[in-house]
């Protein structure tokens, strides 16, 4: 089914954000209900889950916000990044909308058909080849000394793009942050901290839960494992990934760890 909205540059934005770290967040939850306890039925684990890693996420949204920002998209910018164009706007102290940016620069490729299923971040393209760690490296270098080439026609057509980008924002400026989904701990205050000190010392002493299936003793074969199958569409269509063992099974440690002492602390209290 194609996308009813036609719209290329903010979709392909969409891929970009699937592919460069939200796949792989969806890979390693499927891995963690699948080898670790995780259960999505109950509200505990998802408020666990926002604890220990709502941070990271954030930390990966960053990331991939910088490097959006410095690859050169094509418009009415002649193929400058984000930041060159909108420089002024920043210096004033204006945040730019993303709707703004996409209106008048946004992001060529091809037109893509949605599968079934599909539904927007965490879908890539069928060849595989969108998933990069150097993605955004040879565009970056494309758009190495772009300011300096620009003509003086060039620039008096940008400084009024910039005006009219710096109208249209007006409306969008300072807007409140969309609110992350709540998730209600299933602590008192008290005990809340209680867990998040003990969850501390755990992590100092390096504790590797047993029956969680991150201790090395629990591992086929005495190997953890890189790879993990996903499933995608309505067809079930899997695919493999790669989740690199010294990232994901630390984190996956940290997962165990907090469901241990908060499975113990729900049972002391009663819960």
């Amino acid at each position: 089914m194609a996308s009813s909205t036609r719209n290329v540059r903010i979709e392909r934005m969409w891929v970009e954000v699937g592919t460069q770290f939200c796949i792989f967040w969806r890979v390693f939850f499927t891995r963690l209900e699948r080898r670790h306890g995780l259960d999505p039925s109950k509200p505990e684990h998802l408020w666990l889950l926002h604890m220990l890693f709502l941070d990271d996420i954030n930390t990966d949204c960053r990331n991939f916000q910088r490097e959006w920002n410095k690859h050169p998209v094509s418009g009415a910018g002649h193929n400058m990044t984000p930041n060159v164009s909108a420089r002024r706007l920043v210096s004033s102290g204006s945040l730019i909308s993303t709707y703004i940016i996409s209106q008048y620069y946004g992001t060529d490729g091809r037109r893509r058909r949605s599968q079934p299923g599909q539904t927007g971040a965490g879908h890539y393209d069928h060849d595989g080849s969108s998933i990069s760690s150097d993605r955004f490296s040879s565009s970056a270098r494309t758009a190495e000394g772009t300011d300096s080439e620009t003509s003086d026609s060039e620039e008096d057509e940008d400084q009024e793009v910039d005006s009219q980008v710096a109208a249209d924002q007006q409306r969008h400026v300072r807007h409140p942050p969309i609110p992350v989904p709540g998730s209600t701990s299933p602590f008192s205050e008290e005990t809340e901290e209680l867990f998040i000190q003990c969850l501390h010392q755990v992590r100092a002493q390096e504790r590797v839960p047993m029956h969680l299936g991150v201790s090395p003793t629990e591992w086929p074969g005495g190997i953890y494992g890189d790879l993990e199958t996903v499933s995608f569409g309505r067809g079930g269509r899997q695919e493999e990934f790669e989740l690199p063992f010294s990232i994901w099974w630390r984190r996956a440690v940290e997962w165990a760890q907090g469901l241990e002492l908060m499975t113990a602390l729900l049972i002391e209290q009663g819960a």
